[in-house]
């Protein structure tokens, strides 16, 4: 089969590779669509837990085309989606509902070959089946989506808080929506692309203000005692380390966006003692996939305006560097 590979650390390439073989309790999904994610560029950069070489891709849905003997539930010519995050299910984590810090924690397109290639094996028990209307696109955000629906699980929005999300890359504007659907009534959006300022205000933003020079202005105008709730969806961290100034007392500061594992930023110790400070992060995703199946196929999350770009294996590598460098929303490659 055709896949991506990355061979090393900043390196990319499209290559023949033998097809996956199936396990007894596994099953090989024909990948239809499958979404980059920040988290690719931060394992091409070698700034995530993956290890070299890897087949990545993590946000993909696909059509089974085999079960191993021991599979019960999913049979061939079954649409699914596939959750990444690989959990054991007897650790202590596992048994303490925090499946995404599992000890065995594995994650396909991370730690095992992922949704870059024409097939993957997956474990039956990481499937889902879709519904008939669901569209290949949109079988291709559940991850992300169920990122999302984490992240809300984290928090505490109370209607009359002001959220300020920062940035409006394709998961800031997945919040946007989330927050409206989880009563916010009014979330501001910070972003330095003004066509990305747009979609805001479309997706359910109450004000999309132009990072820059002005926006501590704007945003003192528009939250005078500054934001119940302060998300970070750019992993930047200068941005991150800037988000605290427009936190109000007894505010909630979430890092949503990826960070390199690297990276470090400056917070006063003094500044959350005497704010009442709640800082919280939010990795990945737990059993969150039906809530975001859910929420697609009712319609109560819009997707297809988030897609900017849909390209063909071969050009992969082409379609990443301009993901990479901004230049994108979310780009879906497909399989042929």
């Amino acid at each position: 089969m055709q896949a991506v590979l990355f061979p090393a650390p900043e390196s990319i390439r499209i290559e023949r590779v033998p097809d996956p073989t199936c396990a007894a309790d596994e099953v090989i999904v024909q990948v239809a669509r499958c979404g980059i994610c920040g988290t690719d560029v931060h394992i091409y950069r070698n700034e995530y837990m993956s290890n070299f070489p890897v087949i990545p891709g993590h946000e993909f849905g696909g059509v089974i085309v085999e079960t191993g003997k021991e599979v019960a539930d999913f049979q061939v010519g079954d649409r699914v989606a596939v959750d990444p995050n690989l959990y054991c299910g007897h650790c202590d984590m596992c048994r303490n509902e925090m499946a995404n810090h599992c000890l065995h924690w594995q994650g396909v397109g991370i730690t095992r070959p992922g949704g870059f290639a024409e097939y993957v094996a997956a474990p039956a028990r990481a499937c889902y089946h879709l519904p008939d209307a669901m569209t290949d696109a949109q079988a291709a955000f559940i991850e992300p989506l169920a990122c999302v629906v984490h992240a809300m699980k984290r928090i505490r929005v109370l209607p009359a808080d002001p959220v300020l999300i920062l940035g409006a890359g394709p998961m800031g504007l997945l919040l946007v929506q989330a927050l409206r659907r989880m009563g916010a009534s009014y979330v501001a959006v910070v972003e330095k692309q003004p066509a990305r300022l747009e979609l805001a205000k479309a997706m359910g933003a109450s004000v999309a203000v132009p990072a820059g020079a002005e926006q501590d202005a704007a945003l003192k105008e528009v939250a005078p005692r500054g934001f119940g709730v302060v998300i970070d969806a750019t992993g930047v961290p200068a941005v991150i380390e800037g988000a605290f100034r427009y936190l109000r007392p007894r505010g909630t500061f979430l890092q949503f966006g990826v960070a390199p594992n690297q990276a470090r930023v400056s917070v006063s110790p003094y500044d959350i003692f005497h704010n009442d400070w709640t800082i919280v992060g939010s990795f990945a995703l737990c059993y969150t996939f039906l809530p975001a199946i859910d929420w697609l196929a009712s319609g109560a999350i819009d997707v297809g305006p988030l897609v900017s770009h849909v390209a063909p294996l071969h050009d992969f590598a082409d379609v990443f560097a301009k993901f990479a460098a901004g230049q994108t929303l979310k780009v879906h490659v497909h399989m042929g």
